[in-house]
């Protein structure tokens, strides 16, 4: 699903970008909550044709061109024949069959706020304001719900935590009958796995956050291990500088950058909440391959 087509080197040198800096001290963790059961038939189904249907969306964006940066028209300028010009000389001024071309970065970015939670262990419901906040179209500054309305719908008292499929069940709650959620929206809860068998997984998370994104135009919901101090691979959110051992902990994806290539190229965009918990409350982004490593490193799964 998708090749991996790297990107002209000229672009890494937005990498320099930084990601907005968090509190050095860690506290306490910020449980995402335990897992508590397997998906049901119905529920796989559902996951897989809504993986499937991002597989076709970003297939469609690669056959189009749309999936890669486009550095050649050096001269913003294209005949009638779709052919780019040489030179801004051999494009007639004025003539009715020149049209300008867009040297663009894939990319695509949702209009949300982050919301720093009530207390240690409501980064589910803190995940949930914000998506809520963004489907229900609020003015800035404003919530459509407390964090304790989220916190019911989705049991994060009770368990001390928010699981995935609790997550899910908050997330319908909270986003049903909104202006953005889209008609025939379902939130879904879908591990995370090598489905075309490319022995990647990057590929398969870089499709469903482009396609909630840029396609349906709604957030995505993940949990991870902040910054945890025995992650095999090193991987952690740019929110978190220092380790910390947490159960898990959950963080809204608004936005992306870049067609994953298995460089640490593409980046995905998130809100965090923990401004007190050893994190940061604001946005910030880190690489897509860092959060398939923490994704697979923690539950698998992503609620979207």
């Amino acid at each position: 699903m998708g090749s991996r087509r790297f990107f002209l080197a000229s672009l890494t040198a937005l990498l320099a970008l930084a990601a907005t800096s968090a509190p050095a001290l860690a506290k306490k963790p910020d449980p995402a909550g335990a897992e508590d059961r397997l998906p049901t038939a119905q529920e796989r189904a559902a996951s897989d044709r809504k993986a499937a249907a991002a597989e076709r969306y970003v297939a469609s964006t690669e056959a189009s061109g749309d999936d890669l940066v486009s550095l050649a028209c050096a001269v913003p300028t294209s005949t009638g024949s779709g052919e780019p010009a040489a030179t801004a000389e051999a494009a007639s001024p004025g003539a009715e069959n020149v049209t300008p071309l867009a040297c663009f970065v894939p990319q695509g970015f949702l209009a949300v706020e982050a919301r720093d939670q009530i207390n240690g262990w409501y980064c589910g419901p803190a995940v949930g304001q914000v998506i809520a906040n963004y489907s229900w179209a609020m003015p800035a500054g404003a919530n459509r719900y407390v964090q304790r309305d989220l916190a019911f719908w989705m049991s994060t008292d009770l368990n001390g935590g928010t699981g995935s499929w609790n997550m899910e069940r908050g997330l319908e709650t909270a986003t049903w009958g909104s202006p953005r959620r889209p008609a025939d929206w379902d939130w879904i809860v879908t591990r995370l796995e090598d489905t075309d068998r490319d022995g990647w997984v990057g590929d398969q998370l870089d499709a469903y956050v482009r396609s909630n994104i840029s396609h349906s135009r709604m957030p995505l919901a993940i949990s991870v291990k902040p910054h945890a101090p025995d992650s095999p691979s090193g991987a952690h959110l740019s929110s978190w500088l220092q380790p910390v051992w947490s159960v898990g902990h959950w963080v809204s994806i608004y936005g992306w950058m870049f067609v994953h290539d298995g460089t640490d190229l593409a980046r995905m965009y998130f809100t965090d909440s923990s401004r007190d918990e050893g994190g940061g409350t604001g946005k910030y982004w880190t690489p897509t391959r860092w959060f398939t490593l923490m994704i697979l490193e923690h539950t698998r799964l992503i609620v979207w």
